[in-house]
């Protein structure tokens, strides 16, 4: 999560094929990590409801693994679900991820109360845990100007956000010239909606949207958080062989990216 590290990890809910709809857990994380880590991932993106709805053992063996960078987070910041970010931070405070995932909703009239609410809950949030806001679109923060509202007068240090990188066109280079090194996170999706487990995706397309991201000053780490197959007859195999494909390029292209930085400083 610091500035340089570079790490690349595996988000849970892309091997989830629940994350939509019920919601559950069809599979433990705990009987993957071992694989995560030989495979070459740096970390875990965990879902929340891979510890929230697993038994007390399974929570266990998580908050135990030392593997959990980054808790990611769909608690509400409304005045109602004051009680799901307390849970939230109670499983944060135990597990001890370096970084929070969370959004905002969609209500334009409730920002002053999200913005209010996450004042509340950062003050629940371990102080070694950075909070990273998805300013995903369809929330009230979407737009840079939106964000920038909330997030000016806040510590970057403490109050990060994270972008999306595709393999297409993408504006995320512009949040990082202007917010620099507030974003501190990148969610790679190399998939569409009911993606064809078995196509290539990236290289190009990837290359170039990393290539502005970096050129922007990026410095931070990534996530795969989706990948090819999701939503077309989910194997959890075909996904997983899939996101360290992905790994694999992306991890490519920062060594080419890296070497042309270089030469480029020669």
């Amino acid at each position: 999560m610091t500035q340089g590290s570079q790490e690349i990890y595996i988000a849970t809910v892309a091997l989830e094929r629940t994350r939509w709809g019920r919601k559950e857990c069809s599979f433990c994380v705990s009987e993957w990590l071992g694989r995560f880590a030989a495979d070459g991932f740096d970390g875990v993106e965990l879902w929340e409801n891979h510890y929230l709805l697993a038994d007390s053992e399974e929570q266990r063996r998580l908050a135990e693994s030392g593997q959990i960078v980054i808790y990611n987070s769909y608690v509400g910041f409304d005045d109602d679900s004051a009680d799901a970010r307390a849970t939230a931070a109670e499983a944060i405070a135990r597990i001890s991820p370096r970084g929070v995932k969370y959004n905002f909703g969609h209500k334009q009239e409730l920002t002053e109360e999200y913005a209010r609410n996450l004042m509340g809950w950062e003050k629940q949030i371990p102080e070694r845990c950075v909070l990273l806001c998805e300013c995903h679109g369809g929330t009230v923060l979407e737009t840079i100007e939106a964000a920038r509202t909330v997030f000016d007068p806040l510590d970057p240090d403490r109050f990060g956000l994270m972008v999306h990188c595709s393999s297409g066109a993408s504006d995320s280079a512009k949040w990082l010239e202007v917010f620099g090194d507030r974003v501190k996170h990148i969610h790679v999706q190399l998939r569409d909606a009911e993606s064809d487990p078995s196509t290539t995706e990236g290289g190009a397309g990837l290359r170039q949207g990393l290539s502005g991201l970096f050129a922007a000053g990026f410095r931070g780490s990534i996530s795969v958080e989706f990948t090819r197959g999701i939503g077309k007859d989910e194997d959890i195999e075909v996904l997983y062989k899939n996101a360290c494909t992905d790994l694999r390029e992306i991890r490519a292209i920062m060594g080419e990216l890296h070497e042309m930085g270089e030469r480029d400083s020669c």
